[in-house]
C-alpha cells in the first residue's frame, strides 16, 4: 500500500490541487475529484485507487477540452469525438465526455443542423447540404427535423442563384443548360431546377 503524504492548492488554479503519494508529486486533479474520492493526506491507497483518481483525472481533462473546442463554435457529436480521439484519450473517456457534452447542451447536432441550412441554403439546395451535414456524422433523421423548424426556401434560393449565374451572360440555350446544370451541381432538386430557368427558356 502507498500512501497520500500531501494535498496542496495550485497556485494559478485555486480549483485544482497536487496530490502527493509517497512524497512524490503524483498529479494534478480537481477539488471535484478530492470530494468525490473523499482523498486525504494520510489516506492509505492501493494501485485500484491510484487508477480511478488517475481515469478521473483524464475524464476531467477530456471534458475542459471537449468543451472549450465545442464552446468556440458548435459542433456534431462526430466532431468533438474526432477531436478527442486526435488528442489520445481512451474510446471510454470520449463517450463519456461526449455524453456529457449532450447532457449540458453543448452538442446538438439538430441545433448545429439548422445553423448549417440556414447559413448555406442560398448557395446550396437540400440534397448537398444533406450529404455534407452526413459527412460531419449527423443522422439524416436530424437533419430532417432540422429542415422542419430552418427558415429557408430551396426553391426561391435556386431563382436566386439562376438568376445571378445567368446576369451577365446571353441567354442562350447553351447557358441555360449551364446553369440548370450548376444548380444541380449545388445539390438542388430536378423540380427546383426546372422552375429556377423557367424565365430564361427560349418559347
Amino acid at each position: 500500500m502507498q500512501k497520500i503524504t500531501a494535498i496542496t492548492a495550485q497556485e494559478k488554479n485555486k480549483e485544482r490541487v497536487n496530490l502527493f503519494v509517497d512524497g512524490e508529486f503524483f498529479a494534478g486533479v480537481s477539488l471535484e475529484t478530492v470530494l468525490k474520492l473523499r482523498l486525504k493526506a494520510g489516506d492509505s491507497v492501493d494501485t485500484e485507487k491510484l487508477n480511478e483518481i488517475l481515469a478521473e483525472t483524464e475524464r476531467e481533462k477530456a471534458l475542459q477540452k471537449a468543451a472549450d473546442y465545442a464552446l468556440k463554435t458548435l459542433k456534431t457529436k462526430r466532431q468533438v469525438k474526432d477531436y478527442l480521439i486526435k488528442k489520445g484519450y481512451s474510446e471510454e473517456v470520449v463517450w463519456q465526455t461526449v455524453d456529457k457534452l449532450k447532457e449540458y447542451g453543448y452538442i446538438d447536432d439538430k441545433e448545429y443542423s439548422k445553423r448549417f441550412i440556414e447559413s448555406t441554403s442560398k448557395t446550396q439546395g437540400k440534397r448537398l447540404i444533406e450529404y455534407k451535414l452526413m459527412m460531419k456524422g449527423v443522422r439524416k433523421e436530424d437533419i430532417e427535423s432540422a429542415y422542419e423548424t430552418a427558415e429557408t426556401d430551396d426553391t426561391e434560393n435556386a431563382r436566386i442563384l439562376c438568376e445571378k449565374y445567368l446576369r451577365h451572360k446571353e441567354k442562350t440555350k447553351e447557358n441555360v443548360l449551364k446553369a440548370y446544370k450548376y444548380l444541380i451541381g449545388k445539390g438542388f432538386s430536378y423540380e427546383q431546377a426546372d422552375y429556377a430557368i423557367a424565365p430564361f427558356k427560349e418559347d
